[in-house]
């Protein structure tokens, strides 16, 4: 017997599922956990670039950071989500950043660079207004003492502290202090009625020269060689904000290269600048004086004696010395005078100049040496700092551009689309679509009606929808009424699609049904018939215009408005009729049936039930006439059934064909 065998293919198809299988399962485990890794995570460290969500950065100044805390401030209409962070380089040049981006749409106005504070310097909004729709501004401040400014739990003004209070939990160090001077660095870029992005940066002052006394000097015009590599690094740092945070292309930025000391600046006498929340970062003023000098003492320690012991010297190593210098060592002192003169003192040898001190000269050259390096490497890297922030700039400009001309476009594509759109809302009026609607309401002689007026609009406004010439008119007396119904025919031709609507009184004589004017008087039965509208005339005069198809819908079955005078007039509702060929005819109601104008008390439609349901369901696309007055007759008499009332509408049909409302 031969063992049963699976098929090669299948083992195939199983092998490259379970090899889909180990590649979709890690890309799904991947890709769930995005959302968590789109923002700053605290505890993470970042390099180059800090990650904002959905596809936008920040760029970040060199060094390794640390995301040391992250918080929210709430504003009108949006919050700033803030996240802090700290450089773990050794000697970095800034130690310390904040960033902050708003959700929601910021409130545009004014930016932090018009505002009226004279603590700022190197003020710069790089070439845009606060009436464009992107505003940039750059600014610095200078603080005296670092450690001071972050103990913002001592500030007394409350917005400036609600703008740092939570932020600088993210600059503790236990056990560290930093008592170094310090620039703060903002840096905005924020779009009209929408984004905003805020950088600030901590940032050490220069070698040998405190924050505040540098801030000084720019204001007193006396720059220093390091304040166009900063004015021009916060420019860079705009531009890369704009295309790394807005346009979603991550955009490096280049070291500040200017020299600090090794350990941070100590504190100035200069008073730090207090910026406000919103428009400046707040900064809690700090006064430092500098330290005396140390008073120099030299202390001598004694000298230690040590007791030596001299040999006598071999005799012929020994040569006596002259006489005159023995006796001058030897001989005790004498207060006479001498019995003979000495002998005169050999002249003395000249004075031997000293060496020169050349471990100093060397050093002097050496610092000499250093400071024409660090001059030369700051020239290379401000011009390399000014090549890339034109290119940023020119960059930003054509994004700018393409922008504006992509809005524009945006613009006109909307405009043509809202033109095509209200062209296509205006309806096409047909040349053989011919309406003529009439609603009396105000009757002067018999009961006011509520509806009519409003049932002619209605019916009006949706016959218009559907392409036919209307011809409306509202509280026709006898005279005009006729007239009204004269012009009409005049207007019609052969094969012509007509439509006839009447709201208002109507009221059945004999076997004929006719339509009232706004003044008839009804004191005789003759008299009506003379000064009312013959239903049946309108008809006929529909037909002898050889119309394709004529509809005519008479919304009057109403109450007897004659019933009061005293003599019966006609009666309840209107009688049955005949159609001829073509035509259509429908009654709101039944023979002997009243039509209703509200469901109820709490029915707040202006229209009556017959009419509210007719001009929706005409609107519907794709059902013939005949079908459309079907579902309105069948809508009616459930909703009247509702509320224990009996409304069946009359339809009577001698139509040849299907003609539709709507396509």
């Amino acid at each position: 017997m031969t063992p049963n065998k699976t098929p090669s293919f299948l083992h195939t198809l199983h092998d490259k599922a379970m090899a889909f299988l180990r590649w979709v399962m890690p890309a799904c485990l991947a890709f769930s956990l995005l959302p968590g890794l789109a923002q700053p995570v605290v505890g993470s460290t970042y390099k180059d670039f800090l990650p904002m969500g959905g596809g936008a950065s920040v760029a970040l100044p060199e060094g390794a950071w640390l995301s040391s805390h992250n918080s929210t401030i709430t504003r009108t209409g949006y919050i700033w989500e803030t996240y802090t962070l700290k450089n773990t380089q050794v000697d970095a040049r800034v130690p310390f950043l904040v960033v902050r981006q708003a959700t929601g749409s910021v409130r545009w106005g004014n930016t932090n660079c018009q505002s009226s504070t004279a603590n700022h310097f190197l003020v710069n909004q790089h070439g845009t207004q606060a009436n464009q729709l992107i505003n940039k501004c750059s600014r610095f401040f200078a603080m005296g003492n670092f450690d001071n400014w972050r103990n913002v739990s001592a500030w007394t003004n409350a917005t400036d502290k609600e703008w740092w209070l939570d932020v600088v939990k993210g600059f503790e160090e236990p056990g560290k202090s930093f008592k170094s001077s310090m620039f703060l660095a903002e840096l905005s870029v924020q779009q009209f009625n929408g984004k905003g992005l805020r950088v600030e940066a901590f940032i050490l002052p220069p070698k040998g020269i405190g924050a505040g006394q540098f801030r000084d000097a720019v204001k007193a015009g006396d720059p220093r060689p390091e304040q166009t590599m900063l004015d021009t690094w916060a420019s860079i740092y705009i531009e890369s904000m704009q295309q790394s945070y807005f346009n979603k292309k991550p955009q490096p930025i280049m070291a500040l290269a200017y020299p600090v000391n090794a350990v941070a600046q100590a504190s100035t006498p200069s008073t730090p600048s207090t910026p406000s929340a919103l428009s400046a970062p707040a900064a809690a003023p700090v006064t430092t004086t500098p330290p005396a000098p140390p008073a120099v003492t030299v202390a001598v320690a004694p000298a230690a004696v040590t007791p030596v012991k001299i040999e006598p010297a071999p005799a012929a190593a020994v040569k006596p010395a002259p006489a005159a210098v023995v006796a001058s060592v030897t001989a005790p002192a004498k207060t006479e005078a001498p019995t003979a003169a000495p002998k005169p003192l050999p002249p003395a040898a000249p004075p031997v100049a000293a060496a020169p001190d050349t471990a100093a000269q060397l050093r002097l050259d050496q610092e000499r040496k250093a400071l024409d390096e660090e001059k030369r490497k700051m020239a290379q890297q401000l011009e390399a700092m000014t090549q890339m922030l034109a290119k940023l700039q020119k960059e930003n400009a054509a994004a700018a551009a393409a922008a504006a001309a992509a809005t524009a476009k945006a613009k006109d594509e909307a405009a043509s689309l809202a033109q095509a759109e209200a062209a296509a809302k205006t309806p096409v009026t047909y040349a053989n679509r011919k309406a003529l609607v009439i609603g009396n309401d105000l009757y002067t002689d018999v009961p006011k009606l509520n509806n009519a007026g409003a049932d002619a609009e209605a019916m009006a406004k949706s016959l218009e929808a559907v392409g036919y010439k209307v011809y409306k008119h509202l509280n026709l007396n006898e005279k005009k009424f006729k007239q009204a119904v004269r012009d009409f025919r005049q207007q019609l031709s052969g094969g012509d699609e007509v439509l006839f609507f009447y709201a208002g009184h109507g009221v059945q004589l004999g076997n004929a049904n006719y339509l009232l004017p706004i003044d008839v008087k009804g004191d005789q039965e003759d008299q009506v018939k003379d000064d009312a509208i013959l239903l049946q005339k309108v008809l006929d005069d529909l037909e002898e215009k050889k119309t394709k198809f004529a509809l005519a819908v008479i919304d009057a079955c109403r109450d007897n408005p004659f019933k009061g005078k005293g003599r019966a007039i006609g009666g309840r509702g209107l009688a049955p009729t005949s159609a001829a060929t073509g035509q259509m005819i429908m009654f709101s109601a039944g023979s002997g049936q009243q039509a209703l104008d509200r469901l109820g008390d709490n029915d707040k439609e202006r229209n009556g039930l017959f009419t509210r349901i007719f001009v929706k369901e005409m609107l519907k696309p794709g059902l013939s006439v005949d079908r459309v007055l079907r579902n309105v007759r069948n809508e009616v008499v459930r909703l009247a059934r509702s509320v224990g009332h009996e409304q069946t509408p009359a339809l009577y049909d001698q139509a040849i064909g299907e003609f539709y409302f709507k396509q």
